[in-house]
């Protein structure tokens, strides 16, 4: 190869290196997260919020969050069936709105039904604890961050991820 093919070469070889640098940094930057690392930002993970008990209610507290977890996902997997129901609905020709409204209230039911089973499972362990221990987890669950833009509310628990609503849920060892 001559000498002037060679400096091409080496001019397109370091464009394409700093192309693929700049756009793995852009993506490191932007919270990018290869698959199978943690979601990125969202409420911590209720099974996480048990690092601030002693082993042993640690364990207890594992044990009632993935006996919540079973009696709640199929009435999360059920609203996300109910909620594509309802869009598709509106993509039938001619759209059916009152289909549509009919099957995404009845999704929100389900959610809030699966909800209230976590939150008295979540109470009814708290209330269980030592006042100590209590006030260290009742602490760390009262700073989830709140409903609304960017603090992780008004959506499933998983985000579209792997979560209580959907197999696959990365369950508390125990």
């Amino acid at each position: 190869m001559s000498r002037r093919g060679l400096l091409i070469a080496l001019i397109v070889s370091l464009a394409l290196n700093v192309f693929v640098l700049g756009g793995l940094a852009g993506a490191l930057l932007m919270g990018v997260h290869p698959p199978g690392g943690p979601p990125p930002g969202g409420p911590p993970r209720l099974a996480a919020m048990g690092e601030a008990l002693s082993p042993a209610h640690r364990q207890a507290w594992e044990q009632t969050l993935k006996t919540a977890v079973g009696i709640s996902r199929p009435k999360l997997q059920q609203a996300r069936a109910l909620r594509r129901q309802g869009w598709q609905a509106l993509a039938a020709n001619p759209a059916d709105p009152a289909a549509a409204l009919s099957s995404l209230n009845q999704s929100r039911l389900l959610e809030a039904q699966a909800r209230g089973e976590m939150d008295q499972a979540v109470v009814g362990f708290v209330a269980t604890l030592p006042a100590d221990e209590r006030g260290r987890l009742t602490d760390k669950l009262s700073r989830a961050r709140p409903p609304g833009p960017g603090g992780g509310g008004g959506r499933p628990w998983s985000g579209g991820l792997p979560g209580p609503d959907r197999d696959g849920l990365p369950l508390p060892k125990g």
